[in-house]
């Protein structure tokens, strides 16, 4: 049965008997408009697209067909069904000093103190809310709080696999170096770290050796792919701090086994400006010109390139004090909260499609308390989404990536 655990109970705190929880990021891709929502899927739902070439022909008095032929396309939204479902027993709080919030009599012992109540429900709600923009965004595989059985792919690894896509990647010398060795803390040795600095994003691929990523528990994971802030250990040597993807819980980075050889890539203050030059002028011109075509960025691109624009302000009063424009050449860049490490994407939102069978079912959170049906002294809380993600035309994204 699933109870409330306390650790360095006391009444110390008594004084100050507010709850508090470490801070979250906010999930609002929906709220900005980042992509095209579709309400109602219950099923499959098919998203159609038609089109059509024009010639311009000679003049003819008997009608002739330009001779070509209108294209239809079909592409979907196949919902996974999953739920959250959580049974606390309170009768614990009495063991703290929340018991003077408890009402009187026994039994009242199990319904646990309404303010932590509603504390926890909010708590659940906005976690839930997190853990949907991590699944729409990057997949089941990427996002820890899934764990139900059906696949769900994200938009950002579809996008990633989808022949017809503008793909960049930045294994090139401004935007990666190699590694000669990684070791069992992580400290990972390069030729130079010059072009680094400590708290940036570094993203690892070509990874050659035994080395796991233990952060959630053995066996671990691959680095293959994986994200880091890191700290410069030396001229020729950083360490691997924490995993981008744990940026909510702020759990220090652990290892096991060691490599020989990886790739390491990375967007900073030293690189953002001709990363972002060389972004724009790949831009598709019919695309950017949209009213809602978007430059998506991760929150450390974002970071990196308010620390260039102060950098660059030779002379200027307060380049490091004044808050920086998020845009560029005029192109607003859209900052991430849960996205992927060294990654940008260019798409309209009307091309990026989101069907839920409710968008308030992230927020429905349905609670009850057992005893009067059961005679079972716990509350239950439970919610049940579906949700599906996908493109249209793959040939007007596009994506860079490590």
């Amino acid at each position: 049965m699933a109870q409330f655990t306390f650790t360095n109970n006391t009444y110390a705190g008594e004084a100050l008997a507010g709850f508090m929880a470490s801070t979250l990021l906010e999930a609002d891709s929906v709220k900005r408009g980042l992509l095209t929502v579709i309400n109602d899927v219950k099923s499959r739902k098919v998203i159609l697209d038609v089109d059509d070439d024009v010639v311009l022909q000679d003049p003819s008095g008997i009608f002739a067909d330009q001779g070509t032929t209108a294209l239809q396309n079909e592409s979907y939204l196949d919902p996974v069904v999953y739920e959250f479902m959580k049974q606390e027993q309170w009768d614990k709080l009495v063991q703290s000093w929340e018991a003077q919030s408890l009402q009187p009599g026994a039994f009242m012992d199990y319904e646990g103190v309404v303010d932590l109540s509603d504390f926890m429900v909010q708590r659940y709600l906005t976690k839930i809310q997190i853990a949907n923009e991590r699944l729409y965004w990057l997949g089941k595989s990427a996002t820890k709080e899934a764990a139900f059985t059906a696949g769900f792919t994200g938009l950002l690894p579809s996008i990633s696999a989808a022949s017809g896509v503008y793909k960049v990647g930045l294994g090139k010398p401004a935007t990666s170096i190699e590694a000669s060795a990684i070791d069992a803390t992580g400290l990972v040795t390069v030729s130079d770290t010059s072009t680094l600095s400590d708290g940036d994003v570094v993203t690892i691929t070509n990874v050659t050796g035994t080395s796991k990523d233990t952060t959630n528990g053995t066996p671990g994971i691959s680095l293959q792919g994986q994200s880091y802030f890191i700290q410069i250990a030396s001229a020729t040597s950083f360490k691997l701090v924490r995993n981008y993807n744990e940026i909510n819980t702020r759990k220090a980075a652990t290892f096991t086994g060691t490599s020989t050889d990886a790739t390491v890539s990375y967007i900073n203050a030293s690189n953002v400006l001709s990363v972002l030059s060389s972004v724009y002028s790949q831009l598709d011109p019919a695309d950017r010109s949209q009213d809602d075509f978007n430059l998506q960025i991760p929150l450390h691109v974002g970071y990196a390139y308010a620390q260039a624009q102060a950098n660059k302000a030779v002379n200027v009063l307060n380049a490091f004090t004044d808050s920086k424009q998020m845009d560029y050449l005029g192109m607003p860049l859209q900052l991430m909260n849960h996205w992927q490490a060294n990654t940008i994407l260019g798409a309209r939102a009307s091309n990026l499609f989101l069907g839920v069978d409710l968008l308030g079912d992230e927020s429905e959170l349905s609670t009850v308390y057992m005893k009067p049906y059961t005679n079972d002294n716990v509350v239950r809380m439970k919610a049940r989404m579906k949700a599906a993600v996908n493109f249209k035309f793959a040939n007007e994204i596009f994506y860079l990536s490590a």
